[in-house]
């Protein structure tokens, strides 16, 4: 009978570990096949994009950051920030048109060398028509659709030697943005965006590099079944076996590798519940195993992220006795 229950716990594994195989290698080849077909996309696109550094987060704590006016908005509709995103960008133009002003002294007077033409002191002069006259205050300005630059220059010079100059200017930049998200098959967001400079009839003029580009987003994927997801895992176990007294507990800490075929979460990868897990165990003997549910209690700890606990109950092969108990395990 024992020979039996072996060739067909073997025969099982060999069957839960094909069908494993052969779903891990259609999987490499849809996520292979998703892949090709995004990169043929975006070289044909031939894109020159900034590509968010896209994490799953909490959005609603940044919106410190958000201007008064969009915070009041968020607050008077009673809704909550989903996205936020920073981005950082360079934009290098070299303008064409250039006004340049000089102002050049030579062949100064001091004022007591000529008392009769009473000058001032400080006041720059310019002669006109064999005549000395006060030179007027002047400015000049430069425009386009970036910027307006004004230079107002007071013709006279302080005690310090420097001729006053007030410069001031408007900077009108105006922006277009093309902003991409994504989801791959996993469940991934990726974010794409694309910042250029356009002028006062809305034509595109220039476009700005990328430098930092970050998007912290909720994460909104829906749980779900998986009812073909193989895992197999190896955990370590304690229980009692089924000849156990009120006065002699029998105590078995085992030792256990086993495959779980369905299983609940956000993707295959991120799981949080796994059932009916088939296992051979190593215990006082050779027994085989089921677990009925298996909770992640790694998606709360900081280093593991597959650690499994739940309940199990064995059969032994030797001595024909059942266990029960705790099984804790790694997924492989």
């Amino acid at each position: 009978m024992k020979q039996y229950l072996i060739i067909g716990l073997l025969t099982i594994s060999l069957i839960l570990c094909g069908g494993f195989i052969i779903k891990m290698h259609l999987d490499a080849m849809e996520t292979e096949e998703v892949t090709s077909e995004l990169n043929k996309r975006l070289m044909e696109a031939n894109l020159e994009i900034g590509r968010a550094e896209s994490q799953f987060g909490d959005a609603s704590e940044h919106v410190k950051h958000l201007e008064k006016h969009l915070k009041k908005e968020i607050k008077d509709r009673k809704a909550l920030l989903t996205r936020y995103g920073e981005l950082k960008a360079r934009y290098d133009v070299e303008v064409s048109r250039k006004i340049e002003t000089r102002v050049e002294i030579r062949n100064t007077v001091t004022v007591g060398d000529c008392p009769t033409l009473k000058l001032k002191e400080g006041q720059l002069y310019v002669a006109q028509s064999n005549e000395l006259g006060e030179l007027d205050p002047f400015s000049v300005r430069y425009k386009d659709h970036r910027i307006s630059i004004g230079c107002a220059v007071s013709p006279r010079v302080i005690a310090s030697g420097i001729i006053p100059v007030d410069i001031s200017y408007n900077l009108n930049l105006k922006l277009r943005a093309n902003i991409v998200e994504t989801i791959t098959p996993s469940g991934a967001v990726n974010n794409y965006v694309t910042l250029y400079e356009i002028d006062n009839n809305g034509i595109t003029v220039g476009k700005f590099e990328i430098q930092n580009f970050q998007m912290v987003i909720d994460d909104q994927r829906t749980p779900k079944f998986f009812w073909w997801d193989p895992h197999m895992d190896i955990g370590v176990g304690i229980g009692l076996r089924s000849n156990s007294t009120i006065g002699k507990l029998n105590w078995e800490g085992l030792a256990s590798v086993g495959l779980t075929p369905m299983s609940y979460g956000l993707s295959s990868r991120e799981l949080a519940w796994r059932f009916a897990r088939l296992s051979l165990d190593l215990g006082q003997g050779v027994s085989v195993g089921l677990s009925p549910v298996l909770y992640n209690i790694g998606n709360n700890l900081p280093v593991f992220t597959n650690l499994w606990v739940g309940p199990f109950a064995n059969y032994g092969l030797s001595d024909k006795e059942w266990g029960f108990g705790l099984l804790l395990g790694a997924s492989l």
